[in-house]
């Protein structure tokens, strides 16, 4: 078991619908970062900008995009997570977050909640939530939208175990909803005491919306803990330890009354 995970988030521009030249910008990117890193994370629709077409880059398990995650988690001997948009096993096109470990195993979260306004009316939403142990850590991933929803997103206790310590949540977020995303990442860190991680891109898509960055790492108080301040190209490098959420947890003890629920 890991109590400390080194992370480095990737705050990046992406290139509207050129998949290749995401990958060589982010090769530059990845040079950047230092070699110790165990999870490297990725915007939301890191290859192409949001929305996407899925029709012309809808990629299956052997695509471009799986290729190069494979490679480097591999060469960083690290997970590398990030989403782009499938049609994996012939299943309709999801908006889909792949968690890519460094032996080229692999795991897959469909985003929930597909936005309006062209992601809902071309993707199917996904129905299962994921939860992937990872050194120790119970890691439970999440793509944009999903933030709005603390159902979908409620952690539970259990048996004295927490369901997740850790959430990921990628995401194309517009600068105008700034406030809504500084202020749902910590509201969520505090309902469900633990460690959550925005991961933002930068920049202004195709169709001129503008993207305020504001990646940051939030504990289980609801503290940012870590940040990229402002809304240019950056990479954050942070370690996030159990011990210290451990002690919170075990002194205000809040998760023995939550309520039980069932997501149906």
């Amino acid at each position: 078991m890991a109590d400390v995970l080194k992370i480095a988030c990737v705050q990046t521009d992406i290139i509207a619908r050129n998949p290749s030249e995401n990958f060589r910008h982010l090769d530059e990117l990845f040079a950047k970062i230092q070699d110790d890193r165990d999870i490297i994370i990725l915007p939301e629709t890191f290859t192409t900008g949001f929305p996407a077409e899925p029709e012309l880059f809808a990629e299956d398990e052997n695509g471009p995009t799986m290729t190069w995650l494979r490679q480097k988690a591999k060469e960083r001997n690290c997970v590398i997570c990030g989403s782009f948009i499938t049609s994996f096993s012939q299943q309709p096109y999801h908006n889909t977050l792949v968690w890519m470990n460094p032996d080229g195993s692999y795991h897959t979260y469909n985003k929930r909640h597909t936005f309006m306004g062209g992601e809902k009316e071309q993707l199917r939403c996904g129905q299962d939530l994921v939860t992937i142990n990872y050194k120790g850590w119970k890691i439970r991933p999440f793509v944009c939208y999903d933030l709005r929803f603390p159902v979908w997103l409620r952690n539970t206790y259990k048996e004295g175990e927490f369901e997740y310590d850790l959430a990921i949540l990628i995401a194309n977020w517009p600068q105008p909803k700034a406030y809504i995303w500084n202020t749902l990442l910590s509201a969520r860190a505090i309902e469900n005491q633990a460690y959550f991680i925005g991961v933002n891109r930068v920049g202004t898509d195709h169709n001129n919306v503008p993207y305020i960055g504001g990646t940051k790492i939030v504990n289980a108080k609801g503290r940012t803990v870590a940040e990229i301040a402002g809304d240019k190209e950056n990479i954050l490098e942070a370690e996030i330890d159990m011990e210290s959420m451990s002690s919170f947890r075990n002194h205000f003890i809040v998760h023995k009354d939550w309520d039980d629920f069932k997501i149906v």
